[in-house]
This record gives structure tokens, C-alpha cells and sequence, in this order.
């Protein structure tokens, strides 16, 4: 039975799980490179230190880090550590990887573990850090079924809507599938609702009758009015991550052979607008960037009822790539 449990990445996300896993009675002992996090997540009743001081009390490992590199890395020094010297647990131990990781690098990583007769399952979530906060996390979880079995307990403490998708590399694959279909929506609704504006409608106006129809999106009925029509901007989740994802998202339509564009044409998009915004943004800031290319051409100027620069009858080329 898992009781105690090692938490390495008390991020933004992870800070909150190790906080619900606490609270749900587990014993957790975090690890990471900043300080504060480790600070804050003793005030919430956890224990911290090196991954050797704890590895031999814990049945399971969390993993929650921001790239495949970094978890590629961490996997090899749990292997080198947990094989030295006598673990105390009767259980095998277990490892989840709730990072968005590479779902080859996992599936390398399944049968390395595998070799050590250590557990594995990745567990990649979806929700951000209010979802996070309140334990309602949605789960998608790849690996053997007796594993997902052995955590679903765990899981339950974190999150709401827990499944278990396929093989080894399933979840970390859909989890990068949906941050594209995230970030496609997110994009197409930042410019729909910066031309509706700029026609004269008001966005919360527009916002509105797009939720209560058809084009709606979790982008429409979450995003804008908590982030963007407040220009708070906080959703907590970087665009540098989000960046990330399409890219990685993007890679496997290539590796595919997809008679797509869409994918690349979304992460080039994002790209430009984390070069272009600060190292930080939010990655609803995105709206900030389609303000610096779509809002410069014009439309039907009401004044004096002519077509100004890109209306239509400008002639200018409006394709995917030419609203610069």
C-alpha cells in the first residue's frame, strides 16, 4: 500500500498536488531546486531533502519537471540511488511521471525502469493551477494496467477525472495532442475576437454569443473571461510551456508523415509571440501578440464609409502567414 511518497517539482502545479496529497494523509517528502518551494511545502506538513535521504521510506515517486531532458536525468540518478543499499518497502517501487514529457523518451524510460523491477506509469494533467489548487486535475495515464491500478488511489487525491488511455507513452501523447487543440482554439479566438472588435463589437458582447453557440471553446467560456477580457493574464500555466508542447505536438505529426500544416503554422505562431513578449508571459498573452499584427490592417471605416488598408476590397493577401 502506498503511504509515503517522493515529490520531485514543487512547481506551480506541483507545489498544490504535494499540498492535496498531504492533506489527504499521505506522507510526502519534496524535492527542488528552489528554496521557497521547499519552504512552503514544510509549512504544509511535507518533509524535504535529497532524493538519497528518503528514496528507501517511499513506495512511489512523483515526478512533476518542466522538460523529458530534465526527468530523463532525474530517472537516472532514482535507478542509480534505489539500487544501492537494502529498500525497507516490501513493494516494488513505483515512479509517475506527470511532467509533459517526449512519449518515446517514456516509453525508453518504461522498459529501462523495467529492468530494475520499478513501476511505471505516466500521468501527464490537464486543468492548470486552479484545477491544481482544488484537486480536480484531469488525469491521462499511459503504462501496464495493474500499475495504474496500484496508483489510481493516489491520483484520485489529486485529481477528478482519472483514465487510463493506453500503453506506455498514451498519456503524454494525448496530453500533447490536447495542449495543441489548447492552443489552436486559444489562437483562432484571440484573432476572432480582435476583428469582431474591431468592427465595433465589444468582446465580453462577443465572448457571450460565441459561448452560447457553436464556436465556443474552453479558450471562450474560461480563458477570456478570466484572463483575457480582465487582462489579469495568471492562468499560471507559461507560454514558454505551452510553446513547448506545440512544438513537441508538432514533431509527431511530422514523425507521422501528417498532410498537415496546421500543426507547424500554430507553433510558429507561438514562437514568434515568445520572442516577442517577455521571458515570463502567461501563455494567454498570446493575445497581446495578435494585437501587434491582426489589428493593423483595417476594416470598414464607419466615419467616412470607405475601405481602409485590408478591408476587402484592399487586395491584401490574407492566408495563414500573411497577417504580419
Amino acid at each position: 500500500m502506498i503511504k509515503n511518497i517522493g515529490f520531485i517539482g514543487l512547481g506551480k502545479m506541483g507545489l498544490p498536488m504535494a499540498k492535496n496529497l498531504l492533506e489527504k494523509g499521505y506522507n510526502v517528502f519534496g524535492a527542488d531546486v528552489s528554496e521557497n518551494a521547499l519552504e512552503e511545502h514544510r509549512a504544509s506538513g511535507g518533509h524535504t531533502g535529497n532524493i538519497q535521504d528518503w528514496i528507501h521510506q517511499v513506495q512511489c515517486i512523483i515526478l512533476m519537471l518542466p522538460s523529458s531532458v530534465i526527468v530523463n536525468k532525474i530517472l537516472e540518478e532514482i535507478i542509480a540511488v534505489s539500487t544501492s543499499g537494502n529498500q525497507t518497502n516490501q513493494d516494488a517501487l513505483m515512479i509517475i511521471d506527470m511532467s509533459s514529457s517526449y512519449p518515446a523518451d517514456t516509453r525508453k524510460n518504461h522498459k529501462k525502469l523495467e529492468q530494475y523491477n520499478i513501476g511505471f506509469i505516466d500521468a501527464p494533467v490537464s486543468g492548470g493551477v486552479k484545477k491544481a489548487v482544488d484537486g480536480t486535475l484531469t488525469i491521462m495515464a499511459g503504462g501496464r494496467a495493474i500499475h495504474f491500478e496500484k496508483c489510481k488511489r493516489l491520483l484520485e487525491a489529486m485529481g477528478s477525472n482519472i483514465s487510463l488511455v493506453g500503453p506506455s507513452g498514451s498519456g503524454h501523447l494525448i496530453k500533447a495532442i490536447n495542449n495543441y487543440l489548447s492552443a489552436t482554439h486559444l489562437l483562432a479566438s484571440c484573432e476572432a475576437v480582435q476583428l469582431l472588435e474591431n468592427f465595433g463589437v465589444e468582446p465580453e458582447k462577443a465572448i457571450h454569443v460565441i459561448n452560447q453557440s457553436t464556436g465556443r471553446s474552453g479558450s471562450t467560456e474560461y480563458k477570456f473571461p478570466n484572463f483575457i477580457l480582465t487582462e489579469a493574464y495568471n492562468s499560471g500555466f507559461s507560454l514558454e510551456l505551452i510553446k513547448k508542447d506545440i512544438g513537441m505536438a508538432n514533431q509527431l505529426f511530422k514523425d507521422a508523415n501528417a498532410a498537415t500544416s496546421l500543426p507547424q503554422f500554430i507553433y510558429q505562431r507561438f514562437s514568434e509571440a515568445s520572442s516577442a513578449l517577455d521571458k515570463e508571459a502567461d501563455h494567454t498573452e498570446i493575445n497581446k501578440f495578435v494585437s501587434t499584427y491582426l489589428l493593423q490592417r483595417g476594416i470598414l471605416n464607419d466615419e467616412n464609409e470607405k475601405t481602409v488598408p485590408g478591408g476587402s476590397d484592399s487586395g491584401i493577401d490574407v492566408r495563414p502567414g500573411s497577417l504580419r
